[in-house]
């Protein structure tokens, strides 16, 4: 029996040895995690081993020790892999720092053992000539066994909230390792009761640590998804993403894992990567967005398509990514606004500026709303009005008027060289701003108002040169169905700058 049990132990320990030594190779974030519980296991593991073995009191009082000692240090490291592998289930944030207290507390009062005996003493006993060792168990034994329990069981209810919340397809990472943990918490109940010379619940604990092992480390529980997303995606040009409940990426396609630069199969890194390069994901329901990404010299523009994934009952399920590379299509788009806003037709031109007219801008209008209808549209609009147009006319003259006009329309036209310009009244003129120009909006909008204080503070020259002209800016949101609401939001911010500056310049100049 000896012999049997000491071949199963060296097995477990060298096995577990290897599981420690590939998880702390692995790529997966819970790898420390998981190269923790598979060290700590060992020592328990260790410590019946030389109870085993020994016939020496000493050293069977050391194995006693090892595997007290060693089954807190398993429950310590299984309350920070529960932390980890259960990250995002709930709603809950605090560590399980209580845990932590009673797990240093029964340890300490296990090393004060030797010198108080109040946990156990180690009793030789002789019978027909073979000597044993057998321990006599005090309250501070029972103490560690009440706080193994305690902790044993939260962690069990962890698990099992997990596995019910967790979607159907993820789940079995969860459950699998709930059953085994209830497992070796029966085995080790019956053994407490059965007094067995050998604690078999140890064994358990070894193939335990290869199951935590394997659905933590190796497994994936998508290969059939995998086979089935990769045989319909393939052909797609599209780089295209799946995200489990918690957010963590769980699949990407080829044309996904190049994107971002990844080429290993633990989809979990392409996270950090997306958001590098879009941003943080949306929390609405659906969403399609255009980014620029890269330098102005070698950008290149994307359109990304996001959307929730909802169960029968309205419970969510996770979502998926869909990115494509518009940079050839947004470089048609610009040059379109720009021949339709600026120089093409002179049905659409105004006359004076050269910019888009009120059709012009119209037709821009109809087919952002033609858009909208499928879903929100990322575009901001500028709104610009001149201040005190009207005076330099009755006091300067229109010829005047008219260098003023085409002034502050050149200032706009710089300040967005990237997006459409309307004139869409006398002194008055949108902007609507997609791609690079959305991206950086509101540097362009304060460059565009200090530009205007700039030239307005010049006094040394002559009225109709002193551009000036009130800016608002609005960004389309997820609740915009029309262009309206958005273009509103800007007229309303314009007109609260132009108040301010009538406040401080009244209507006259000097």
């Amino acid at each position: 029996m000896k012999l049997t049990y000491s071949v199963i132990y060296f097995a477990l320990i060298f096995t577990l040895v290897g599981c420690t030594v590939f998880a702390k190779r692995s790529s997966r974030p819970s790898r420390g995690a998981v190269a923790w519980v598979e060290t700590s296991l060992i020592i328990p593991i260790l410590g019946n081993l030389i109870i085993v073995l020994s016939d020496i009191g000493i050293l069977t009082l050391i194995g006693h020790y090892l595997y007290f000692l060693g089954v807190n240090s398993v429950l310590l490291a299984l309350v920070n892999f529960t932390n980890v592998h259960c990250t995002g289930i709930g709603n809950g944030t605090q560590k399980p720092t209580v845990m932590y207290i009673l797990l240093f507390v029964d340890t300490v009062q296990l090393l004060l053992n030797p010198i108080f005996e109040h946990a156990f003493v180690l009793e030789t006993v002789t019978d027909n000539g073979n000597t044993s060792f057998i321990i006599t168990a005090g309250f501070g034994r029972i103490f560690h066994r009440i706080i193994d329990y305690v902790i044993m069981i939260s962690v069990i209810l962890i698990f099992a909230l997990a596995s019910v919340r967790t979607p159907r397809i993820y789940r079995d990472r969860f459950t699998v390792l709930l059953f085994s943990m209830t497992a070796i918490a029966l085995m080790q109940t019956y053994y407490i009761f059965s007094e067995s010379n050998y604690d078999r619940p140890v064994i358990a604990y070894g193939f335990f640590g290869l199951v935590l092992f394997y659905f933590a480390i190796i497994y994936r529980p998508l290969r059939l998804l995998d086979q089935m997303l990769s045989s319909i995606v393939s052909d797609l040009s599209d780089a295209f993403y799946v995200f489990d409940a918690s957010g963590r990426c769980v699949w990407a396609n080829e044309q996904g894992c190049k994107l971002v630069g990844y080429s290993g199969t633990n989809y979990e890194e392409v996270n950090a990567e997306l958001i590098g390069m879009f941003g943080s994901p949306s929390e609405s329901e659906g969403r399609i967005s255009r980014v620029a990404v890269g330098t102005e010299e070698n950008i290149r523009f994307f359109s990304l398509e996001e959307k929730q994934v909802k169960g029968p009952n309205g419970k969510y399920n996770g979502s998926y990514l869909r990115i494509r590379d518009v940079t050839v299509e947004e470089h048609a788009l610009q040059d379109r606004d720009k021949r339709i806003g600026l120089i093409s037709l002179e049905a659409y031109k105004d006359a004076l500026t050269g910019v888009g007219n009120i059709a012009s801008y119209n037709n821009k209008v109809a087919e952002i709303n033609q858009q909208l209808e499928n879903g929100p549209v990322e575009f901001a609009v500028v709104m610009v009005d001149m201040n005190d147009l009207k005076q330099i006319n009755d006091q300067c003259g229109h010829k005047e008027g008219d260098i003023y006009i085409k002034g502050c329309c050149q200032m706009i036209c710089d300040a967005f060289n990237h997006s459409p310009v309307f004139r869409i009244g006398g002194d008055e003129f949108v902007v609507i701003l997609r791609g690079q120009d959305y991206t950086a909006r509101h540097q362009n909008v304060k460059a565009l108002r200090a530009a205007f204080e700039d030239s307005f503070e010049q006094t040394e020259k002559d009225p109709w040169f002193r551009y000036s002209a009130s800016v608002g800016l609005s960004e389309s949101s997820s609740a915009d169905k029309t262009f309206e609401p958005v273009f509103k939001r800007a007229d309303q911010a314009m007109y609260n700058e132009k108040k301010m500056f009538k406040f401080l310049h009244g209507s006259y100049r000097s």
